[in-house]
């Protein structure tokens, strides 16, 4: 007698994987429709494709942290002062000494949210908001002594390009899905968020890994500022508000796990930004208030945590 084996078509995971994916072409067309297709028009696409390049760049490097079941709150602080200092470098040496710096100062705010968690045990949120508020405090303390502004120099002007932007964000979403899926950083670094002391017991060496994880978020928070200094020429003590809170609502809409873990995925980080940005510039382009939009935005992030929300990794939030 042959035993016959039911499969489900239909299963939670399976919702949660796709269902930002037929979100995001709901999206499109509903405002296509409602815009009688002004959002579909190629100057309206390519504004979003260019402001989605910056966000996807940081929600790539994030994405490591958060799964670890870590949350990272200092986009922000991050963004301020490694664009203040990076253009101050340059300024002073009238070199090209914002490209290092502006990486130096990523890099180090990043590693220092994962020492800070690690060898102190301190939450990654309360970590990661100090190095935020220290961040933004240091770059206002310097701007707000100047007599002029921190401008990018006229001679650098011609790396804002859109092309060479486009060209950047697909190569990183390359490499980092590479990295993410098929590499043991990313593969351990999930485990780790999955369940640590399992992890831990599995021979893996959990402090290595949460460094090598942060240190991939300090890079291409480095490559995300670059991106904004790039696209706005200046920098002010305000640059980078929000940024944070921004990144986690585009990723946890695209389906990101807020506990970390396995079911983590790359194309969350992409699909959250497009879905967040067409629908943000659909609800402009028909005239809608900015409190109505905040509104809006705030009730698909709660239905977006309840979808994805893993009530079963929440002890194991770091």
């Amino acid at each position: 007698m042959k035993e016959t084996t039911k499969h489900k078509f239909i299963t939670k995971d399976r919702i949660r994987a796709y269902l930002p994916v037929f979100a995001l072409l709901f999206v499109v067309a509903l405002f296509a429709i409602l815009t009688h297709g002004t959002t579909m028009k190629i100057n309206n696409l390519k504004q979003i494709m260019l402001q989605s390049c910056t966000y996807i760049v940081a929600g790539l490097g994030i994405i490591f942290t958060m799964s670890l079941g870590n949350m990272d709150m200092s986009l922000d602080g991050i963004v301020c002062l490694s664009a203040c200092l990076s253009l101050l470098a340059t300024e002073v040496t009238g070199s090209w000494m914002m490209f290092p710096v502006i990486f130096l100062i990523a890099i180090a705010c990043e590693m220092a949210i994962g020492g800070i968690n690690i060898l102190l045990g301190i939450n990654s949120v309360i970590a990661s908001f100090a190095v935020s508020f220290f961040g933004k405090g240091v770059a206002g303390f310097i701007i707000g002594n100047r007599t002029k502004a921190l401008s990018l120099p006229g001679e650098f002007s011609f790396l804002y390009n859109r092309t060479g932007f486009y060209i950047i964000t697909i190569m990183a979403i390359f490499v980092l899905t590479v990295i993410f899926h098929y590499t043991k950083l990313g593969k351990r670094a999930m485990a780790i968020g999955s369940n640590p002391s399992a992890a831990k017991a599995a021979g893996i060496n959990v402090t290595k890994y949460k460094l090598l994880s942060y240190l991939v978020a300090g890079i291409m928070m480095g490559l995300a500022t670059l991106l904004i200094v790039l696209r706005s020429g200046s920098t002010s003590a305000t640059t980078g508000s929000g940024f944070h809170v921004s990144v986690l609502l585009m990723m946890v809409i695209g389906g990101a796990a807020l506990t970390g873990g396995t079911k983590e995925k790359i194309y969350s980080v992409v699909v959250g930004v497009l879905i967040y940005l067409c629908l943000e510039n659909g609800l402009t382009v028909l005239g809608t208030s900015p409190e109505v939009i905040g509104l809006i935005e705030g009730i698909i992030f709660l239905a977006s945590v309840t979808l994805t929300f893993d009530r079963d990794g929440v002890p194991y939030i770091l």
